[in-house]
């Protein structure tokens, strides 16, 4: 970890000199009188709001327009409540973000308050570009211990600091067509969950009995697509395999359970044809699919496919029962080197406390208990429903999930790992030749 990002920093160091001459981060704000580094390593004497020209902080999201637009208007009720304290929404392109967020922080120009997600947390965690957050926990309107605490794991630094609180985080559901299952006189996975019976063997046997191809209906879709991570590790774990030991410094994939993983999604592809092939854009939207896992918050884009009846309902069961689920994290930290840590903290607590996930909870998955296991989320629309919410994501998060521990040069090995799975996808090679290639070109990225 320490070898890529040191790598980057001294790459970024040659930017960080050509931009000592520029401005700070805050952009049209005074610059501070002293640099003096206070304890949380922001400079003192910045300008506060009230005592002069007032002070812009910047916070960073990734994703369209439309969400840049849904960040703005809560933003201003936050700057009408705090006079002389403006915020700039810097939309960042998701592809582009771990690299322009390196630049910026290099560089001396990265946002103040900026947004996370688990994949690339603990590299900026590491490098000691945040701010400590532990003063969050006596804070009691604030109330930290509301916030499910395996959702803060990855924020805590190895001297035990806070670096960060989650704002969206939880397992992928399993989206299920209820208009399918109803056809089939099949019972759902929800009804199967509540029975004690929700396991791959019945998952398997769904799929194949929702498959109509006289229609163009798949049974499920899951297998096949270009984001591995989200698609599979939670049926690798739930089989007893894993990708990495706890600290990211062995590859464990190439594994019998893992082959066992692999076999079967690609079975369901093309020997099975219950999950469509690569490449194939049949969504579940379409009304073809009866099951499809993805984030909770697609649930806002099945709405509006007209006629589509759906509930949610979480993974099948394995092997290994309790296995956990991926919990995939995304947060706001606060910027070391930020001229305004009070402010920008103040930011942070806005968006990340019960009313602040409150105002996102239609799109994204709240980390806080008040809310996600709250009456107004469960029975925020008609679908899903809140048994399906209740089964798909409270109790689930009650239980704890765990988020993937990444390597430091995580993009590397990430898109290694998809570029061999591609050639599974184009039955170039067995799932053991592809394990056993992933084994020799993944593990000494580790190194």
């Amino acid at each position: 970890m320490r070898r890529a990002w040191t790598a980057l920093l001294s790459l970024l160091l040659i930017i960080s000199v050509a931009a000592a001459c520029s401005t700070g981060s805050n952009g049209g704000s005074t610059a501070p009188e002293t640099t003096e580094p206070s304890n949380t390593g922001a400079v003192k004497n910045a300008p506060a709001p009230g005592e002069g020209k007032d002070i812009t902080l910047k916070m960073s999201i990734w994703g369209d327009d439309n969400r840049k637009r849904m960040f703005e208007e809560v933003v201003k009720e936050f700057t009408d409540a705090h006079p002389g304290i403006n915020v700039e929404v810097m939309l960042i392109p998701y592809q582009e973000y771990p690299q322009k967020i390196s630049i910026m922080a290099a560089s001396k120009t990265a946002p103040d308050v900026i947004w996370l997600y688990d994949a690339i947390i603990p590299q900026i965690r590491d490098a000691n570009l945040l701010m400590d957050l532990s003063e969050l926990a006596d804070d009691p309107e604030y109330d930290l211990n509301d916030v499910y605490a395996s959702s803060m794991d990855i924020y805590r630094g190895k001297d035990s600091g806070l670096y960060g609180i989650p704002f969206s985080a939880g397992p992928k559901v399993l989206f299920y067509n209820k208009k399918l299952f109803a056809e089939k006189g099949l019972k759902t996975p929800n009804e199967l969950v509540k029975e004690g019976n929700w396991t791959y063997e019945e998952f398997l046997k769904t799929a194949k009995a929702l498959t109509d191809p006289s229609q163009g209906v798949y049974g499920v879709k899951i297998a096949g697509g270009s984001n591995w991570k989200d698609a599979y590790t939670d049926t690798f774990w739930s089989f007893g395999a894993d990708i990495f030991n706890e600290d990211a410094t062995e590859f464990l994939l190439n594994s019998p359970e893992s082959a066992q993983v692999l076999q079967m999604f690609d079975d369901m592809m093309f020997k099975d044809f219950t999950n469509p092939k690569p490449g194939d854009q049949i969504s579940f939207e379409s009304g073809k699919i009866g099951m499809f896992r993805g984030n909770y918050s697609y649930s806002a884009s099945a709405r509006k496919a007209e006629g589509l009846e759906f509930d949610i309902a979480p993974m099948p069961k394995g092997p290994v029962a309790d296995a956990p689920f991926y919990d995939g994290v995304s947060g706001y930290s606060v910027m070391k080197d930020t001229e305004y840590p009070a402010e920008a903290l103040e930011l942070l607590k806005f968006f990340t406390s019960k009313e602040g996930m409150a105002k996102f909870q239609a799109t994204f998955p709240p980390p806080r208990k008040s809310v996600l296991e709250s009456e107004a989320f469960a029975n925020m629309n008609d679908q899903p429903s809140a048994e399906g919410i209740k089964l798909a994501m409270s109790e689930p998060m009650s239980a704890g999930g765990r988020v993937i521990p990444t390597p430091e040069n995580w993009q590397q090995i990430n898109t290694k790992i998809q570029n061999l799975l591609d050639i599974l996808y184009t039955q170039s090679a067995t799932v053991e030749e592809v394990l056993e290639r992933m084994d020799q070109e993944v593990a000494p990225l580790l190194k």
